[in-house]
């Protein structure tokens, strides 16, 4: 289980008088998460009412789970946002990715012979996390093919972020990650206008790299005619000269 102190291990029956966990309060958020997916908030509340089940809140900066955990619970962000961030052998940390609510947590790592968790989660502002037992998700996949469709589909796209993730850190200069990370922006937004979902100093704990060392980039490709910059929204203008950079 994991295994941060100021985690509470007492997973208790929703809908008695020692539950702290309402779902009725969260129906909304619920509704929305990808796992929940085709189901109706009454449905989403016998699943909740099926389920163990913990709530928790945790304040800005305050440490959900450790790197190297064991990662044996489903977690769901009902309020808040998380960050996965893991050091690297110079000892640089690194931020994998963000996640807010209605979003899961980890859900690629919760299944297999080394469920460990490769990155440490901290709340990056006022946040309230809903935790299910691994062995409950099993029974609910058993009885509920929906829920079971949706997971899968979740771990699906979970390694093709992972996938995509890996080449980027992998590309060495700054160049070819800040191009990369444009040229994904497009694909997933459909256009070459794009509005930036990350800021410079998200950008740069992403990447492993000094936050004025992106600033100089993005102002060299603005300069070059290759992007046109104004503020959070960017024009890609020449995808071509981009491309080149990730060799």
């Amino acid at each position: 289980m994991l295994q941060n102190e100021n985690y509470n291990t007492d997973l208790i029956e929703p809908c008695n008088d020692e539950c702290s966990f309402c779902f009725l309060n969260y129906t909304d958020v619920l509704g929305k998460n990808s796992l929940f997916r085709g189901l109706s908030k009454g449905e989403i509340g016998e699943i909740i009412r099926s389920v163990h089940h913990q709530s928790k809140a945790y304040s800005k900066g305050e440490v959900v789970a450790n790197e190297g955990d064991n990662y044996d619970r489903l977690i769901l962000i009902v309020k808040g946002a998380v960050v996965g961030e893991m050091m690297d052998f110079e000892g640089k940390v690194l931020r994998v990715e963000q996640r807010s609510a209605p979003e899961t947590v980890a859900i690629a790592f919760i299944f297999g012979n080394n469920n460990r968790l490769p990155v440490t989660i901290t709340a990056v502002e006022e946040t309230r996390l809903l935790f299910i037992p691994r062995d409950d998700l099993v029974k609910l996949f058993s009885g509920n093919k929906i829920v079971l469709s949706n997971f899968l589909d979740n771990m699906a796209d979970r390694a093709q972020f992972l996938s995509r993730h890996l080449r980027m850190l992998g590309l060495h200069s700054i160049r070819g990650k800040i191009a990369h990370y444009l040229l994904e922006q497009v694909k997933l937004q459909g256009s070459t206008d794009i509005r930036m979902p990350h800021t410079q100093a998200a950008l740069s704990e992403m990447f492993g790299v000094a936050r004025p060392s992106v600033a100089r980039v993005l102002r060299d490709m603005n300069n070059a005619s290759i992007i046109e910059s104004r503020g959070k929204n960017i024009r890609i203008i020449n995808t071509e000269e981009l491309s080149t950079m990730l060799s």
